[in-house]
């Protein structure tokens, strides 16, 4: 499968799916994360903290970071509000070749 079917097949999935770096650097998103919560094409490469305005939610992020980058934690599960909707968030760490290269945001309305 190359780079465009994989694309495609994750814009179809109905859960959000938002791809940083270590450095929460935004390097990919689906088009169902786009539907629900604030992804643009011009935050690709963005540090995912500016997407947040509450200092909770970016000192959050900050502490799964860290953990992620120290292995100290597998996954991190959450509910977040965003307008009427109750988000259940997954954070894993992304791990290509054996080595975490940033984290996976998943999420699905409930």
């Amino acid at each position: 499968m190359n780079k465009i079917e994989m694309e495609a097949l994750l814009d179809q999935f109905p859960v959000g799916i938002t791809v940083t770096d270590l450095d929460g650097r935004m390097l990919y998103y689906n088009e169902y994360s786009a539907k629900i919560i604030d992804r643009k094409p011009e935050y690709i490469g963005m540090d995912i903290r500016s997407c947040h305005k509450k200092k909770e939610s970016i000192e959050k992020i900050d502490k799964i970071l860290s953990e992620i980058k120290d292995k100290k934690r597998e996954t991190f599960n959450y509910e977040s509000r965003r307008n009427d909707k109750v988000l259940s968030v997954t954070i894993s760490p992304y791990i290509l070749h054996d080595e975490i290269i940033g984290f996976i945001q998943s999420f699905v309305v409930k």
